[in-house]
Formats: structure tokens, sequence, C-alpha cells
């Protein structure tokens, strides 16, 4: 795929409202903004816009398309023109909106009946909080909201004697986005921590530290982090400071579990030393981010992303089992197929 961020400098362009980007679409025209006096491609024709991908690129006032792909998006207009369902999903919502119903949450799931319902809406009121936090890139968390949702998921995930893996699987969309992702993440760590006999304490902490395990993304260029081609070295070196960014950004939150800081700061260490930032081996590694690093492994394969297509599940656990087998802990991946197998 060519790089996605590159000067052109033989085109004509012209101004364009972000809006025109419809959540579900797939673009056939390349998208464009305007940095130190040069144009420069953020969005390739054949992308498709995902609701974080729209959410970062309306926050710029004007995007910039090629003059002879005008009637490309002329047809796209007439093919996507915006509806409701459009522009409620490209609306940002704010933190302190998303706060109010996550504070809201537990009287409205008492009066669900059925455990798919009451899982469904902590899983969404989880994620809306989340793409808040993220689309916001404050760095002062509403912790309060945080817990709640930690709360409300560990009850209704261990509420009940079951795999409740046929449940979450059907809400976790196949495109990738970070506010989803950490969702997911935090989900997975929650089922995998209570099979492996961990007390409900434990499991309020892992999933804290999963909603948060990429927090430090927040202090990194979004063009990075959604570039559909490969990093250049000092970009990906870039994104590796994410995990220490995540464990500055809780600390000077006032957060001091050891357990919570640990599974932001090493979800992405490796058994065989190959991760990072420490490159810890064995049980060096704690437990959290053990948990945690599998199934953030797990959630990204399975997703899509703009620079390759999403795994299988059998695709992405024979990954981890066969291709990855040095970097996870046996006893958790095992257990983590087991619970996939069993749905």
């Amino acid at each position: 795929m060519k790089r996605v961020v590159r000067r052109v400098i033989n085109h004509k362009y012209t101004a364009v409202n972000p809006n025109i980007l419809i959540v579900g679409s797939v673009i056939n025209f390349d998208c464009f903004i305007k940095r130190f006096g040069d144009y420069v491609i953020i969005i390739e024709a054949g992308t498709l816009i995902t609701s974080e991908l729209a959410h970062i690129i309306n926050q710029n006032q004007d995007i910039y398309i090629a003059v002879h792909d005008m009637e490309k998006v002329k047809v796209y207009k007439t093919q996507f023109g915006e509806d409701e369902h459009s522009k409620e999903l490209n609306q940002i919502r704010s933190v302190e909106e998303a706060m109010h119903s996550m504070f809201a949450v537990k009287e409205e799931l008492k009066e669900l009946k059925s455990l798919e319902k009451q899982i469904t809406k902590a899983y969404q009121r989880t994620v809306d909080l989340m793409e808040a936090i993220f689309n916001e890139k404050s760095e002062t968390l509403p912790l309060n909201a945080l817990f709640v949702a930690t709360e409300v998921l560990v009850d209704y995930l261990y509420s009940e004697e079951i795999n409740v893996m046929p449940i979450v699987l059907p809400l976790m969309p196949h495109e990738y986005s970070t506010h989803h992702h950490s969702t997911n993440v935090a989900v997975f760590s929650i089922i995998l921590a209570k099979t492996l006999g961990l007390p409900k304490a434990d499991l309020l902490d892992v999933a804290y530290a999963g909603l948060l395990h990429d927090i430090g993304k927040i202090r990194i260029d979004r063009f990075i982090l959604l570039k559909p081609a490969s990093l250049e070295d000092d970009e990906y070196e870039l994104i590796k400071r994410h995990s220490e960014y995540g464990f500055e950004i809780l600390q000077n939150n006032g957060i001091t579990n050891r357990k919570i800081l640990d599974g932001v700061r090493f979800h992405h260490e490796k058994l065989d030393g190959s991760g990072y930032p420490e490159k810890l081996r064995g049980i060096r590694i704690p437990k959290f981010a053990r948990i945690i690093g599998m199934c953030d492994v797990f959630d990204a394969l399975t997703t899509r992303r703009t620079y390759r297509s999403n795994y299988s599940t059998y695709e992405a656990l024979m990954l981890i089992k066969q291709e990855m087998a040095e970097q996870f802990d046996v006893r958790y991946t095992d257990t983590f197929i087991r619970l996939l197998a069993s749905r």
C-alpha cells in the first residue's frame, strides 16, 4: 500500500467540509489536510470510514480533495447522502455527558430482565465513555465514572456461572477503534481472570487496567496511530512509549494501585523478553500484564485495521498458540481457547 502521509505538489485542491465523510462508507477518493504549506494525504481511496476516523477528521475545519477527484465526490455524496443515522454516529459525545450516562446505568440495568440485555447496555455505555475520553484527550481522567464502568462490567460478566462469550462476541465490531478495543480488552480480561479463579476484587482491578491500557496513546499524534501503512522506525518507537505514558497519566491522576499500574505499564512485555518497555521475562511480568497483553493481541488480530484485514477467531488463536507460543503464558492461552471453543 502507498504511504498514507506524503506530499503532493502537482495537483490542485479544493476545500470541503469533513462532514461529507459518512460512517460505514468506503471512499473512492484521497483526502488531504494542509500542513506547513503542503497538502498531505491522510485517508486513501478505498478506506472504510469508521466512527473513530470520522471523529478525528471532523476536528479539522477543512479537508482537501484533488480537483480531478471532485466528480467522484459528487457521486459519493449522491450515494451516501447524510441520513439521520449517520449524523448520530458522527456526533462527538462529551466526557461529561458520557459520565452522566454511566452514573445512571446501574438503575437502568436493574430494570432489564435478561442477562444478554444487561451485558449489552453495560458494554455500550462503557464504549461511549471510552470514546469520549479518547476524543477529548484530556489527561484528567473521570475516575469515578471509570470505576462504575468496571463495576457494572464485572457484576454482569461475573454474576452467572456460564460462559458469557456467546453474548459478548456479537457486540464487538470487526472495525478497530481505540474505544471499542479498550472495552473489549477489559471484557476479555474479566472473563479470563474469572475463569482462572481470581477473586472479584482482582477482576475489578484487571478491568480498570484493561480499560486504560492504551490511555497513553492520547499523547501520540492521531495521524501516526491511524497510518494505514508500515510505520517508520521513529514512529514505531514513539508508539512503543504509550505504555509508559499511560503509567504516568494514571500516576498523575492519583492511582496508586500497583496491580493496575503494572497492568498498564507492562502489557506489551513478552515471556521471551522480546516486549517493551523493560524487556521483562517470564514470571517477572506481572500477572495482570500477562492477562491484558494476551487479550490485547487477540482483539487487535480479530479487528480490521487500515493496513490489513482482520483474522478470524480461529486464525488469531492459531497465531497466538503456534507462532507466538513463546510470548504468552500457556495456561492463559489454553484457557482462553477453551472459552472460545465452548461458545
